[in-house]
Formats: C-alpha cells, sequence, structure tokens
C-alpha cells in the first residue's frame, strides 16, 4: 500500500494517476462526478481496460465499471475522515450489501494468524469486516496492519481507529522498513491478527525481486482468464514466524472466501475491481501471462 513505484511505470500517462492529479487538484464531490461523466462520454478510452494487450473483448460496461471503482476509490479517502465512526462502521458494513463475506477455513492450527489480501475496490470494509469476524472466532488482541511506502495509506487509520475503540483490540501499523520484521517477532502471540496486501505488480516495483514472483489471478466475463506478476513474500515470512497463513479470495465478483495459503493457487479478484489495473494498460507483455481457456483455473 502507497509502495513505491519506479520511473518505468510513469513514462506513459495511466487512468489512475490521472485520477490522483485531478482529485489533488480540486478534492470534490463535483470532481469525482465530472470524472464519472468523462469516462461515460468515453473521454478516457484510450486509457481504459480495452487498450490493454487481449482485453479488447471486454464489455464496455465493464471498462466503464473499473473505471469508476478506480475514481471512488481514490476519493473514498477525502470522504472517510469526516465520518462519525459510527458512519464508518456503517460504511464498512455496507460492503456486505454487495459481496458475501465470512466463508472461512483453516482458522483451526495454532500461531498467529497471517492473512494475505489483495487491493480490492472495498479492500478496507472487508478487512475491517473480516477484523471484526476473526477477533471474535481467535479472540485476537491486536492487529497489525503491514504497508509499504514511507506513510501507511490513509485508510488504515480508519480501520485502526475502528479496531481500537469497536473491536476493543490493539492496532498497529507497520511499515515495511528496517528491521521490521524482528519488531513483528516480537510482538507477535497467537493471539495476534496481521494483515499484508500482497499484490504489488512486478512492474512497479522499483527494483527487481531476488524471488520467484508470485502470481495474482485476475478475470472477468466468461472467458477472460490473466496472471499478473506480482512482489510477494508473504509465504516466506509466515512461515518464519510461525504464523497460520491465509488467503482472502474473491472467486467471484459477489464472494469473499478466506482460506489457508496454497502456494499453486494464486489470490484470485475480479480484473475490474482489481486497483492496479491501470498498470496493465499499455504495459509490456513481461510479467503478465494471458489464461486462454478457463478450465485451467480452479474456481
Amino acid at each position: 500500500m502507497n509502495a513505491p513505484i519506479s520511473a518505468a511505470a510513469f513514462q506513459a500517462e495511466r487512468f489512475d494517476m490521472l485520477v490522483m492529479r485531478t482529485f489533488a487538484a480540486e478534492p470534490s464531490r463535483h470532481t469525482r462526478d465530472r470524472l464519472i461523466a468523462e469516462v461515460r462520454s468515453g473521454r478516457h478510452d484510450g486509457l481504459l481496460l480495452r487498450a490493454a494487450g487481449g482485453l479488447a473483448s471486454l464489455p464496455e460496461a465493464e471498462e466503464r465499471r473499473a473505471a469508476i471503482n478506480t475514481i471512488d476509490f481514490a476519493f473514498e479517502p477525502l470522504v472517510l475522515p469526516s465520518l462519525s465512526l459510527a458512519q464508518a462502521q456503517a460504511y464498512c458494513a455496507a460492503v456486505e450489501r454487495s459481496l458475501r463475506l465470512g466463508d472461512a477455513s483453516g482458522l483451526d492450527r495454532a500461531g498467529p494468524l497471517w492473512v494475505d489480501t489483495v487491493h480490492h475496490a472495498c479492500v478496507f470494509s472487508v478487512l475491517f469486516q473480516f477484523s471484526a469476524h476473526l477477533t471474535q472466532v481467535r479472540s485476537c488482541d491486536r492487529i497489525v496492519l503491514l504497508h509499504q511506502g514511507v506513510r501507511p495509506e490513509p485508510r488504515l487509520g480508519i480501520v485502526a481507529n475502528l479496531a481500537a475503540r469497536l473491536l476493543r483490540v490493539q492496532p498497529m501499523s507497520l511499515p515495511l522498513r528496517g528491521a521490521w520484521f524482528k519488531d513483528l517477532a516480537a510482538i507477535a502471540t497467537p493471539r495476534t491478527l496481521i494483515f499484508s496486501m500482497a499484490d504489488m505488480p512486478a512492474l512497479a516495483s522499483p527494483t527487481p525481486s531476488r524471488r520467484a514472483p508470485a502470481q495474482v489471478e485476475l478475470f472477468a466475463a466468461e472467458d477472460i482468464r490473466r496472471r499478473v506478476d506480482v512482489v510477494a513474500g508473504s509465504a516466506v515470512l509466515a512461515k518464519r514466524l510461525g504464523a497460520n497463513h491465509l488467503m482472502l479470495h474473491y472467486p467471484q465478483p459477489d464472494r469473499i472466501r478466506l482460506a489457508p495459503y496454497d502456494p499453486g493457487r494464486p489470490p484470485a479478484c475480479p480484473l475490474v475491481d482489481w486497483v492496479f489495473w491501470p498498470i496493465l494498460v499499455g504495459a509490456h507483455p513481461a510479467g503478465i501471462a494471458t489464461i486462454t481457456s478457463a478450465s485451467e483455473v480452479r474456481p
């Protein structure tokens, strides 16, 4: 989250960067409505998903939905800080109107819970809702939010505040810098819940990874499947910590489930809901593999 991005990733215009610049210049609801109107009028079509290699068959409605998700993801942190505690809780809970949560397995193993997730359009609401569920099931007393970059994603503060005041747990935001793993090992207990965002695109990494790339599996329409290389070291780190390593999967647009980590089964996410989709537009095909048969992907 809020990770440093390589200069090469910004050589061409990207829709998410255009959106962020626009909100930085005028952070208002009017700006959101104007951007959505521009998307619907076709003004930004060259920056949207059907301009990416192999995605020309994506329905226009899904392309527009992806663009609006990007706009709302950038607009969300402008709104959340103004909400009361009750309003913020209701905002997070509203995600369950469109997403079925709570299908969880693999919670019986001992050790800290290490949960990987992807940057989904509703990821922060999902994290809080699963935090509430997991703190009850496992009697967790501390939630650790791992983040990249020089500062935490602002919405992490909202999640942390809700967790502290409503779930009665101790939140901790831990930047992935310096001796962060040593710090994590010093505080981790069987009652610790750790959330890690495990899908930074390898294309956006400022330095090549020394590990074999992990992947995220994206899907859209009926027959579009794509795997993208991502930078994630969670498998090694969770094992070193002795943690129970789990993964949040989004196998269907309206369903999220929690399951044990499986190195042969990348986390799934709807393409139009994946926050990093703009990096695929105009991207070099290295690090991106198109899966031609839907049967190759396990649900």
